[in-house]
């Protein structure tokens, strides 16, 4: 079998595309490798294990399925859904910024997916364009569900995880008490990432970029070239105050999205 590397998370935790050899399926197996006395390798196997516990239970066309896994000696291999053309983020990098209609067509899938999590009171935690995978037909499915907790883990909430660039001010600060809005901001950093093909204050680097996050009352950067409803809605998503930000769920009614159904080539 031919295996190909799909993404890295440390040396220990990768991704990779494998074959089921018993009912032909393609299938990503991401696997953690045991090492009993290494702390990083049993903090990677914990969190895996998290991940297993959370997807087990989500059955969602804009969410990666998952398939299996079982234990090995030294090691815990995870069958998930293969999604074959990789990230956002890798299609960004390779051709570049993407056009409004596709934008919309992958918001509303990337919403679709948050709209079903957050109904069943889950935080995904991490969205980004390296953590959502594009299907063959242009499907959208949020991965990497590492960072995912349900809204019952208050004081985990308060641990500092996640991706600088795409973290809403508040969760920086410990001020934002499990709330679900941290994803609309994530969100909302992710469309300006398909736009410029660079996430919001990408000039300046980890604590910097921090720090400017946190102190910053402005947007980020908006593209002038996307149109008005396109603008509205990342407004929308960047609200500092999370307690006004939109759910997912309403964010759906938007013009921004609905006004896709419109558009026949996207």
């Amino acid at each position: 079998m031919e295996v190909s590397f799909v993404q890295m998370f440390e040396a220990r935790h990768v991704v990779v595309s494998a074959y089921n050899s018993e009912n032909g399926q393609m299938c990503a197996k991401k696997e953690v490798r045991v090492i009993s006395d290494d702390q990083n390798s049993n903090e990677c196997l914990k969190q895996l294990n998290q991940e297993i516990a959370l997807l087990s239970e989500l059955s969602h066309p804009n969410i990666v399925q998952y398939y299996g896994s079982k234990l090995g000696v030294d090691n815990l291999p995870v069958y998930l859904e293969f999604v074959s053309g990789g990230s956002i983020h890798k299609l960004l990098s390779e051709y570049g910024s993407f056009s409004e209609p596709l934008i919309q067509n992958y918001t509303k899938q990337i919403l679709s997916g948050l709209a079903y999590l957050h109904g069943r009171k889950t935080m995904h935690r991490d969205i980004k364009g390296a953590n959502i995978l594009v299907g063959p037909n242009r499907e959208i499915m949020p991965a990497d569900f590492g960072m995912a907790r349900h809204v019952k883990f208050l004081n985990e909430m308060l641990s500092f995880k996640g991706s600088a660039y795409w973290i809403t001010f508040i969760y920086l600060l410990r001020l934002l008490i499990c709330s679900l809005a941290v994803d609309i901001w994530s969100l909302g950093c992710t469309i300006l990432e398909m736009a410029t093909s660079k996430p919001p204050w990408s000039q300046y680097e980890g604590v910097a970029a921090i720090l400017k996050i946190a102190e910053s009352k402005n947007y980020p950067e908006i593209p002038s070239h996307q149109s008005e409803d396109a603008q509205s809605f990342v407004k929308l998503c960047l609200l500092r105050d999370p307690s006004i930000r939109p759910p997912a769920s309403q964010l759906l009614h938007h013009t921004f999205i609905e006004n896709l159904k419109d558009r026949k080539n996207c």
